[in-house]
């Protein structure tokens, strides 16, 4: 039976090898990262799943080809992150308040990887984009 990690990475191969290709992939919070979550930042993830859509892969593929990667690291990232906090952006298109929460990953050569996951009202952490940011 393939890891959670596998699968992540076989859900982005596809998603890069057909633009037309428009599946989401989902999995549970870790137990772990729901308590340390609620610890820092007051917020209850309890039911939450994550959510790494087709589309939202492409879109870190555009911005960010060499981090692609780091997608299959996700379930890694949001369990071991040394930051969690959250974030408040503008909807493009729509103008609404968008909030997300990013988590922070040290890495090599004091590289740092951030990953946005948008919270939506149907307890769904979506993948919004992923990058490397050099600590300051």
């Amino acid at each position: 039976m393939p890891t959670l990690k596998e699968k992540i990475c076989v859900h982005v191969e596809k998603s890069l090898r057909n633009s037309q290709y428009s599946e989401e992939l989902s999995f549970s919070v870790s137990a772990e990262t729901l308590r340390r979550v609620k610890a820092i930042l007051h917020f209850d993830m309890i039911g939450y799943e994550c959510i790494i859509q087709s589309h939202a892969i492409r879109h870190v593929k555009r911005g960010h080809p060499h981090e692609v990667k780091y997608i299959c690291e996700i379930p890694e990232i949001m369990s071991s992150f040394y930051k969690v906090k959250k974030s408040i952006t503008k909807d493009f298109k729509t103008g609404a308040s968008l909030i997300s929460l990013e988590f922070y990953k040290k890495y090599n050569n004091n590289i740092v990887k951030l990953v946005k996951l948008k919270i939506h009202t149907k307890k769904r952490l979506e993948l919004k984009t992923l990058f490397i940011k050099e600590e300051q």
